[in-house]
């Protein structure tokens, strides 16, 4: 018996079959360990030459984004669906406050409080309704789907060209994923579904996404106080 089965089930169901084990979805819990790589990757990578940059903050974010996808697909319980959900918004909500400074909407000394209120209504309303809370974070994706899919982007083209890439098919067999289209039955049913497929390509996307953020940010010249972005010293 799994500790899990004392809390209610989850409510947006996916492809793969639940196991009654303290992993109920193998499968989606394996692959969720490519955000924690993908996060450990980035820091190892970047965080040295990134470190005054704010784009240094991702990685962490991803990281927490893996930890709360690892206890929903382990577990499989509303609780941590809600949990699972609420992370998102964490690298969304950063992207599209970042996006209004790259676009010139908004000053830079704006983008910290634009991304507290954009992680604070994506972490909130999936508290509340969850069903309301996953339309938020849909919605998000859209956004920086949308805007990044723009001429803006300057000398990040190529890095969000690939991210999008990444990201547009692995959206699409999210939402097949959970109304059950293309499911994987019989032996390989706990080893390949198209929510595993969303994690492996959602998280390398992150990996673009951060590569063409780091290229934005070193264009920002105002600061947010002390450790703000500048540019950091040439790479070797």
């Amino acid at each position: 018996m799994a500790p899990w089965q004392q809390f209610a089930p989850a409510i947006f169901e996916t492809c793969e079959p639940t196991v009654r084990s303290w992993i109920a979805h193998p499968a989606e819990t394996i692959s969720a360990l490519a955000y924690v790589a993908v996060a450990f990757f980035l820091w190892r990578r970047f965080g040295r030459v990134d470190r005054t940059l704010t784009v240094r903050y991702l990685p962490v974010t991803l990281a927490v984004i893996g930890t709360a996808s690892l206890l929903f697909h382990a577990s499989y319980t509303a609780v941590f669906q809600v949990v699972d959900i609420a992370a998102i918004p964490l690298f969304t909500g950063y992207i599209l406050a970042a996006t209004f400074v790259h676009r010139r909407q908004v000053e830079v000394e704006v983008f910290p409080r634009l991304f507290w209120a954009f992680v604070s209504i994506g972490v909130a309303v999936p508290l509340v309704n969850l069903t309301l809370g996953f339309v938020v974070v849909v919605l998000q994706g859209l956004m920086v789907i949308w805007f990044w899919g723009k001429q803006w982007v300057g000398c990040a083209r190529s890095d969000a060209r690939l991210g999008l890439a990444l990201l547009l098919p692995g959206a699409v067999l999210l939402l097949l994923d959970h109304v059950a289209v293309g499911c994987v039955t019989g032996a390989a049913a706990h080893l390949l579904q198209p929510h595993v497929a969303w994690h492996l390509l959602s998280a390398t996307s992150a990996v673009f996404f951060y590569r063409a953020e780091r290229l934005l940010e070193r264009q920002w010249s105002h600061s947010l106080g002390p450790g703000a972005p500048q540019p950091p010293p040439a790479e070797r």
